[in-house]
């Protein structure tokens, strides 16, 4: 009986399923995108990250499109479903690559059709099939 306790209290402390609070709970950060070399840090640069924000006036998300910050307002529905509208990003000079892979990113966002959270797993789902794939990280106390 204790392990079944356990195993329900280990269940309960991991995002899973489709609902805004599993997404809103942590830092998402990019992991895999098909067809697309992820930045990994450098001069200048961080990893991509989202961080997902819902006050229930006002859902939006920010992050990092690699070196420039961004934050765009979006919408859950059911089953599943996510739209994320146009971003605001600042316009730091960057590396050539950094700048195509921002305006790639985040034209890609808008595209979305759903998402699904797996345990620490993020996966979005464009409209084309495309699919990228997020890890959790914790959010600081500033982060909220």
């Amino acid at each position: 009986m204790m392990a079944a306790l356990f195993g329900l209290a280990g269940c309960a402390s991991q995002p899973s399923g489709n609902d805004g609070a599993a997404l809103t709970s942590v830092r998402w950060e990019l992991t895999s995108w098909p067809g697309h070399e992820i930045p990994r840090g450098g001069e200048g640069s961080a990893p991509v990250i989202l961080s997902f924000q819902d006050d229930g006036a006002r859902a939006s998300v920010s992050g990092r499109a690699w070196c420039n910050p961004f934050t765009a307002p979006y919408v859950l529905r059911d089953g599943g479903r996510l739209t994320i509208g146009h971003a605001a990003a600042t316009r730091m000079a960057c590396p050539g690559k950094a700048m195509e892979f921002e305006a790639v990113f985040l034209d890609w966002l808008q595209a979305l059709e759903r998402y699904k959270i797996t345990g620490r797993t993020l996966e979005l789902f464009a409209a084309d099939g495309d699919v990228m794939t997020l890890q959790a990280r914790e959010k600081t106390a500033t982060q909220k």
